[in-house]
């Protein structure tokens, strides 16, 4: 009776399986390279590695001569097609011993894979499955983390600190802003004739008060996720986090507003912070624009930005605040030569007549709100934001606090603040803007949900 070789490779252990592959491996790599010496001969392979030599020496004598009729077969193919005579190897067996026959080995699919993908090393790995160790990944090292505590993922927030580190302080919460306008004809001084009666002039006192409100981020850990959590300081990492969007809403609200509904619990009181973008004409110039020829704001917005500037009353050179895009686009205009018209941002500056240019995320298709139905997009702010007061108290600045409740075994963590911010120079700001017919957007977005959850 003849067995082949795949039938009594079936009969080995695991340990056994894995010793065979990887000697009849080895020899193919070698075959592969270089012409075989005595360095290769299988011995060698057998004893270069305890582990193999043991399951060598555990198989029985039918395992062992399959492999050493596998190594003879690895050793002689040369790569031609053979046919079967070429293979009529066999093992002579004693009376009432089974006989084990070569002319089938190429039969065994490890050798049918080798021919069809021309490597038998490509083939014994795509029998990994079937020897060797199960989900060896298992066993491979723990990753190295490169990033302990984990990076925030978050939007462009360098003109945030840009905001609060412009803005000048206040040691009051509450402020009042008196102003005269003595700008009226009629407040002239005039001329004197004689038996003549001087007229009286007056002017009006203007004031404007603003109160502080309260701004806040609150979380909570369990306490359990605390103590098992060892690799970092999960409570400074969260803390930091509190901080990171506390400085970022109050940036956020001294610009822009917090762009909540009037009607949302959470929103900021614009009578206490008081956005630049959004504030009265006495402090923030709005100047409109209108495409060009070819329906482009680039000119527009240049031109704006220069011819507003007679109306600026504000400390200094003012900044820029924009969208990215903008000033990508300004950057790349050519002239009608096909050069580019500002080579740097520097020179951009200088024509703006400008200290900085700050690129601002939430300025991307950003809508002032308005009462006339039409939808006003902010393309610039340009302000000296010295000409803003932000007002706190001593109890009123940056606060952390943490708590514990032990009903529900949780740590809570509170930040908060409490302050006023208003323009305190008439003048100090423009808004360089387009106004359209057409929403934005993220409006018609927001439109659409609304109407699909009715």
């Amino acid at each position: 009776m003849s067995k082949t070789i795949n039938e009594v490779v079936n009969t080995m252990n695991e340990d056994q399986q894995a010793a065979f592959y990887l000697i009849i491996d080895a020899l193919s790599n070698s075959s592969d390279s270089a012409s075989h010496s005595d360095s290769d001969d299988v011995d060698e392979i057998i004893h270069s590695n305890s582990s193999i030599a043991d399951a060598v020496a555990s198989m029985s004598e039918e395992q062992k001569d399959a492999l050493y009729l596998a190594v003879q077969a690895v050793m002689e193919d040369d790569g031609v097609a053979h046919s079967d005579e070429d293979y009529e190897y066999y093992i002579e067996a004693e009376e009432d011993e089974e006989c084990l026959n070569h002319t089938d080995i190429f039969d065994n699919e490890f050798f049918q894979n080798a021919r069809k993908v021309g490597s038998l090393k490509d083939a014994v790995l795509r029998h990994a499955d079937d020897y060797g160790i199960q989900d060896i990944e298992s066993l491979f090292p723990t990753p190295t983390e490169l990033n302990n505590p984990p990076k925030f993922i978050n939007n462009k927030i360098e003109w945030v600190y840009k905001v609060l580190n412009g803005v000048s302080k206040s040691a009051f919460s509450r402020i009042r802003m008196s102003f005269a306008d003595i700008t009226d004809e009629s407040l002239r001084a005039k001329g004197y004739k004689k038996t003549g009666y001087k007229k009286e002039t007056v002017f009006e006192l203007m004031r404007r008060h603003t109160s502080p409100c309260t701004i806040y981020k609150k979380t909570r850990l369990d306490r359990d996720d605390i103590i098992d959590i060892t690799d970092f300081n999960v409570v400074a990492y969260i803390k930091s986090e509190l901080q990171v969007k506390l400085d970022e809403e109050i940036a956020r609200a001294i610009l822009l507003g917090d762009g909540r509904s009037e009607l949302d619990e959470d929103k900021i009181d614009e009578e206490c912070i008081r956005p630049i973008v959004n504030d009265d004409d006495f402090y923030c110039v709005k100047y409109t624009i209108t495409p060009d020829e070819k329906n482009s704001f680039l000119k527009p917005f240049i031109h704006g930005c220069i011819k507003s500037r007679k109306e600026y009353k504000g400390s200094g050179k003012p900044i820029l605040f924009t969208t990215e895009d903008l000033l990508a686009d300004l950057l790349l205009m050519e002239d009608n030569n096909g050069r580019i018209i500002y080579t740097s941002e520097e020179m951009l500056k200088h024509t703006l007549r400008v200290s900085e240019i700050v690129t601002v995320p939430l300025l991307e298709d950003f809508v002032r709100p308005t009462k006339d139905g039409k939808y006003h997009y902010v393309l610039g702010i340009i302000v000296n934001l010295s000409d803003y007061k932000v007002g706190a108290d001593r109890g009123g600045a940056t606060s952390m606090f943490d708590d514990f409740d032990i009903d529900y075994n949780q740590h809570k963590y509170l930040i908060e603040t409490r302050r006023s911010g208003a323009l305190t120079t008439p003048f100090s700001s423009i808004v360089i803007e387009h106004i359209s017919n057409v929403a934005p957007a993220s409006l018609i977005d927001d439109e659409e949900d609304e109407y699909l959850e009715d």
